[in-house]
């Protein structure tokens, strides 16, 4: 399926469950994907309502409208990153692209839900976990370890920040194969 067609069926399904407040913020996020590039691929799970964010066909996160944690929540979305590194190098690495406000975003949207997979089986919760230097006593997500649900502007600002530190260490991680 092409770009144009996926970017008109991601439109319209958004149409369909988000309110008009919900919807503005929502293809605000979504424009800015498309103007940086990013790729938007429908997800294997069996999920309606949830695509890959994508850069040089390495995943950064994904969005989910109409569902949070597997349930149907009708109006609302989330935005999610994933790992880009082995599950316990990923903050570590990226901790040089983070300001301190960054960093102190990052560390308040830690996703600790016990049910963090919409699949379940499929993450495997991390107990007791150091990222960026706090201490995690609780079950953190080992597959998308920052979820935003219902973001609004300010979140919705740090959240294409963090989509730009992702496509980044992808190019550098690209660049730095090729040598």
């Amino acid at each position: 399926m092409g770009e144009k067609m996926s970017n008109q069926i991601i439109a319209e399904y958004a149409v369909n469950c988000l309110d008009e407040d919900k919807l503005k913020t929502f293809l605000d996020f979504f424009d800015f994907l498309n103007k940086n590039n990013f790729g938007k691929v429908k997800t294997g799970r069996k999920v309606n309502g949830s695509w890959a964010i994508q850069y040089k066909n390495k995943m950064i996160g994904s969005f989910v409208l109409g569902k949070i944690d597997g349930y149907d929540r009708g109006n609302s979305w989330s935005i999610r990153y994933f790992n880009l590194f082995p599950r316990n190098e990923w903050f570590e690495k990226c901790e040089k692209y983070l300001s301190v406000e960054m960093k102190d975003f990052v560390l308040s949207n830690i996703n600790t839900t016990s049910k963090c997979c919409v699949v379940e089986g499929k993450c495997h919760p991390v107990e007791n976990r150091i990222i960026l230097g706090k201490m995690f006593t609780g079950k953190v997500c080992s597959c998308r370890p920052i979820k935003l649900n219902d973001p609004d502007g300010k979140t919705l600002e740090y959240a294409k920040e963090l989509a730009l530190i992702g496509k980044e260490i992808i190019t550098e991680m690209t660049a730095s194969s090729i040598k």
